[in-house]
């Protein structure tokens, strides 16, 4: 079918200029609409994101105080096992006699020739009991008189005769005691 337009040609412009401005009208009210629900669509999603992002945070800060109370917690066992244990030895230490001291001093007693065999000491009752074997009887005698002199460090040395019954191959034994200022 055909349509037939009677209208004067300067009307006809304005109908097709009315139609133009119509449709340019629609246009821009579908591109205001649109881009209305995008931009409301846009600020939409932004505040979702934000919201899952402070939500995600607040996972994320809970996560890792509870890391961090754990490995704290795990520190703090290691660090106070540590410490007890430094504690113990130092209390080990501190309660223990300084057997340098002793050594020191006794060394230098035996004559020579004379070996020493069995060393004992009691520290509650702080004395020593030594066993050893002499090929005479003179360095017998010279290890009780060592011992004896030395009144600094030693006291109170129990002297049996059996030590001296034989003149060679003497096994002796002496008991004496440790001064309290050897032990520290």
């Amino acid at each position: 079918m055909k349509i037939i337009n009677l209208l004067p040609k300067p009307r006809q412009k304005d109908l097709y200029y009315e139609e133009i401005y119509h449709g340019m009208v629609v246009l821009f009210v579908i591109s205001v609409i649109s881009f209305a629900f995008v931009f409301a669509a846009q600020v939409a999603v932004k505040f979702f994101l934000q919201e899952q992002s402070v939500g995600i945070q607040r996972n994320v800060d809970v996560i890792k105080s509870q890391v961090s109370k754990d490995d704290n917690i795990k520190i703090k066992q290691t660090i106070k096992d540590v410490n007890t244990a430094v504690s113990d030895f130092n209390s080990l230490a501190a309660n223990s006699p300084k057997w340098s001291k002793f050594v020191k001093a006794f060394v230098a007693l035996p004559p020579d020739g004379i070996k020493i065999s069995q060393l004992n000491a009691d520290i509650a009752k702080k004395t020593v009991t030594i066993n050893g074997y002499s090929p005479s009887r003179e360095l017998v005698i010279k290890m009780y008189e060592n011992i004896k002199q030395d009144t600094k460090n030693f006291y109170n040395v129990d002297y049996p005769l059996e030590n001296v019954v034989k003149a060679k191959d003497v096994n002796f034994h002496f008991t004496f005691y440790i001064k309290d200022e050897l032990l520290k």
